[in-house]
């Protein structure tokens, strides 16, 4: 089976988007097989259900899965810098507080600061569990590793950055990079939340990979064509990352807690 063309950066360019009205403009994509049919069950209250019947359902466009991967790879490759802006300024921060330390003390600083990281309003706010037996048939409750979450999290970014500004997947479809300006993704919340989310998720699986913190068997980064890309020029002073560090002292006063009294 052929693979689909999925470079739909600049496929509708010199069409007047902005004269359609909304649904005009569902229809259209739908015909150019960017949005697709779904259908959606329509759930009620305490009475059973006949999945046999059409009016049991909803019928909706939604923007196809491929379509939504590729555009929020756009929004990545376009805001890389500022990303890498907030995974920069992390770990400026974080490797000027463990120097000295020997790997469990470092590894302790570095839990603080993940758990701080996948507790915060950027990182996923729910939660998945499941029950497990061991050999001898005794129940246990795992949750689902955060890092997991995140991927699931992503996920509805993809869908919200279209939701919440429409206007920008008709800029992409145009091929209207300059719609994408550096003005822009502080005006845009969704835009500017893609940015935190991404960078955060970069330190958590930096600091995941160094130290163990939880197993990671689905999650991976989103593949970027960085062709014919300049490296952007990175610097630590960028304030992007909203977390709060702790101080040398707060640390200093944790290790002595957690960490050096259980040598002694």
């Amino acid at each position: 089976m052929a693979k689909r063309n999925m470079n739909y950066f600049g496929c509708l360019k010199g069409e007047k988007l902005n004269e359609l009205s909304a649904e005009q403009r569902l229809k259209h994509f739908k015909t150019k097989k960017l949005f697709v049919t779904t259908r959606v069950l329509n759930l009620p209250s305490n009475t059973p259900i006949n999945l046999l019947d059409a009016n049991n359902f909803k019928v909706r466009l939604e923007s196809s899965k491929e379509l939504l991967d590729t555009y929020y790879k756009f929004l990545i490759h376009t805001y890389q810098e500022y990303i890498n802006n907030v995974f920069i300024n992390f770990f400026h921060q974080f490797n000027n507080q463990i120097i000295g330390l020997k790997k469990k003390e470092a590894k302790m600083v570095g839990r603080v600061l993940y758990v701080s990281i996948i507790n915060n309003k950027t990182s996923p706010n729910f939660d998945f569990v499941h029950m497990v037996e061991n050999a001898n048939g005794i129940p246990k409750l795992e949750n689902t590793p955060k890092l997991e979450l995140y991927y699931v999290k992503r996920d509805a970014l993809k869908q919200r950055a279209i939701n919440e500004h429409p206007n920008g997947l008709d800029e992409f479809l145009l091929g209207n990079s300059n719609h994408f300006d550096l003005k822009i993704k502080d005006d845009v919340a969704i835009f500017k939340e893609i940015i935190q989310f991404e960078g955060e998720l970069k330190i958590i699986l930096a600091l995941n990979d160094e130290y163990q913190f939880e197993k990671n068997k689905t999650f991976q980064s989103p593949t970027i064509d960085n062709t014919n890309i300049e490296k952007p020029n990175l610097s630590v002073n960028s304030k992007a990352f909203k977390n709060k560090i702790p101080t040398e002292e707060e640390m200093d006063a944790y290790l002595m807690k957690h960490v050096f009294s259980e040598n002694k």
